[in-house]
């Protein structure tokens, strides 16, 4: 960074806009295959023209936007120009081919109500879907086409290093999507903390697939290097899905040296990319693979190095983390890797809450990788359900501070206050702590209660992937009450590969039964073979349990309404 610590977020490029103008800033893989590379006098001219139109628009410093936009360069310039600008911009995911309209359509709305929102962004040619949900609310919509106009300096608000910069909607999986407002200088903090970490320099290249409406995206591959002055190059969350391949060629095409993402696309680029696409592919360069968004699994890492370890992926690139929209985006980190593996035995945890260490591989045991130390500027503790910090091994609620804190949710000073105890921020995840190192077990709302067992629904989501025929990714288990045991049943929907017919289907069925009870002697209640595309996630991917549950006893009272 500069040695004048900069009082925007867009200092950095400003001034180096001035003198390196001809650097390459940002790389953007369009879904037509075309790229577009993008210098930092380019970027920095459409940011101020893009803020410039705003103005013209009628947008206002402080004025909340929405961004609903495709992966493409004026969504980039559309965002960025709204912080220039002094306004408080938020970027929303579109609505996809598969997702739910009815459950899109009432997440805008909230979203729209809850921000306040003085306009709503789209692109030019959107005339589907989007706006027809935007039609049902009184904001106003501008295409963004619209916001052509000469770039003019005036329009740009003076450095405020506390200033809210921006709106982060949360994914979702704690409830509804909530917006937390952060300032220029808890983000630039957290930024110079991440540089220090990873020893980021002007050398290295980012190749990011992640949604920049995820704290993730937005902030490792997006906002990270324009402040510290490194290459990003970008692509579709959505074209990544379709062609995992392209995450791999792109570093070896670009000479990545980065990448952060969540443990699943570990599974999706070892088991979708096909053959021919890794030949040729060199990927020596590439020195960290950051994991976080999710528990990370010690088969996925494994599965990863087979495939990609022959191709000049070292095992030592992975680390781990854990953290959230809240922070800015980390909290903890793993300091070499790969990640240790802690092996427990799962019927203490579930009885105890005690993480009770075991052999690797022993009978009944369950490995839990390490999201590692506090970063700089963090801190982390493990306390019981009265706030009571608890000793290592025990499990817990987490709870955190940073000095990157949110300023707080946007509007909502009840769930703001309800979020801290003490000055802690209580994330509502369960972990332990062994030898100063976190392990994530799940999440309080998320666990389901049978016999007095406490069961994470990921341990049961992790066996059933395991078992062939269930697509990888699209597994949610979750609890509901039944009245007659007196506990919870248990409920597993999965999809499948490739459609079966009902022999094949019962087959299945009985495999992942008796999956589930030899790896954790646990007895499924209903398990339901659905569509592709019926489980619901949240806008970052990460599986939406309360919707899904909501939407599975939806049905199952309508059809026992019919019979």
């Amino acid at each position: 960074m500069t040695t004048t610590s900069p009082a925007s977020l867009l200092d950095p490029l400003r001034r180096r806009a001035a003198t390196a103008p001809d650097l390459t800033a940002l790389v953007l893989l369009l879904e037509d295959g075309k790229r577009e590379t993008v210098t930092t006098a380019d970027l920095w001219r459409e940011i101020v023209a893009s803020a410039s139109g705003l103005r013209a628009a009628g947008i206002a410093p402080s004025d909340v936007l929405l961004v609903v936009m495709g992966h493409s360069r004026r969504m980039i310039t559309t965002y960025l120009g709204a912080i220039a600008l002094g306004a408080v911009p938020a970027l929303v995911s579109t609505p996809t081919p598969r997702i739910d309209l009815a459950l899109y359509r009432r997440r805008v709305e909230t979203l729209v109500a809850a921000a306040g929102a003085a306009a709503v962004v789209i692109d030019a040619g959107d005339s589907g879907p989007l706006r027809e949900v935007l039609a049902a609310t009184s904001t106003r919509v501008i295409a963004a086409d619209a916001l052509a106009a000469d770039p003019d300096e005036s329009a740009l608000a003076p450095g405020a290093s506390e200033r809210t910069a921006f709106i982060q909607f949360s994914s979702g999986t704690g409830g509804a999507q909530k917006g937390i407002a952060h300032t220029h200088a808890a983000v630039l903090r957290y930024i110079e903390y991440k540089r220090r970490d990873h020893a980021l320099s002007a050398d290295d290249v980012i190749v990011n697939w992640t949604p920049l409406y995820h704290d993730q995206g937005l902030v490792s591959g997006l906002l990270a290097p324009l402040v510290i002055g490194f290459r990003s190059v970008l692509m579709s969350p959505l074209q990544w899905v379709r062609q995992p391949g392209l995450l791999l060629q792109a570093m070896h095409e670009y000479g990545g040296t980065l990448c952060y993402m969540p443990n699943f696309a570990l599974n999706h680029c070892a088991r979708a990319m096909r053959e021919r696409e890794t030949e040729g592919l060199d990927l020596g360069r590439w020195r960290l693979l950051l994991l976080g968004g999710e528990p990370v699994r010690l088969e996925s890492l494994r599965a990863f190095v087979e495939r990609f370890g022959p191709k000049g992926f070292r095992e030592s690139a992975f680390r781990a983390g854990y953290g959230m929209a809240e922070m800015v985006e980390g909290v903890t980190a793993t300091r070499t890797g790969p990640p240790r593996a802690d092996w427990i035995r799962l019927a203490t945890l579930q009885r105890e809450g005690r993480a009770e260490p075991v052999a690797p591989e022993a009978a009944g045991s369950a490995a839990f990788v390490s999201c590692g130390p506090p970063k700089e500027g963090a801190e982390l503790r493990i306390v019981g359900d009265g706030g009571a910090p608890l000793p290592e091994r025990c499990v817990g609620e987490i709870e955190v501070r940073t000095e990157s804190m949110m300023r707080g949710y946007h509007r909502r000073p009840d769930l703001t206050a309800a979020a801290f105890r003490d000055g802690w921020f209580r994330s509502g995840d369960l972990g332990y702590l062994a030898g100063g190192e976190l392990h994530v077990v799940g999440r309080r709302k998320d666990l389901i209660i049978v016999g007095g067992h406490n069961i994470a629904p990921d341990e049961i989501e992790a066996v059933a992937e395991r078992v062939p025929g269930v697509l990888p990714g699209r597994v949610v288990a979750f609890g509901v009450p039944d009245e007659r045991a007196g506990t919870d049943r248990v409920v597993l929907v999965c999809e499948v590969v490739q459609p079966e017919d009902a022999e094949s289907l019962l087959a299945l069925e009985r495999e992942l039964r008796r999956a589930t009870v030899q790896a954790l002697d646990l007895t499924l209640g209903d398990v339901r073979f659905v569509e592709r595309g019926w489980i619901v996630k949240t806008s970052s991917g990460k599986k939406a349990r309360g919707d899904n549950r909501a939407r599975f006893l939806a049905q199952l009272a309508g059809a026992r309404a019919d019979g």
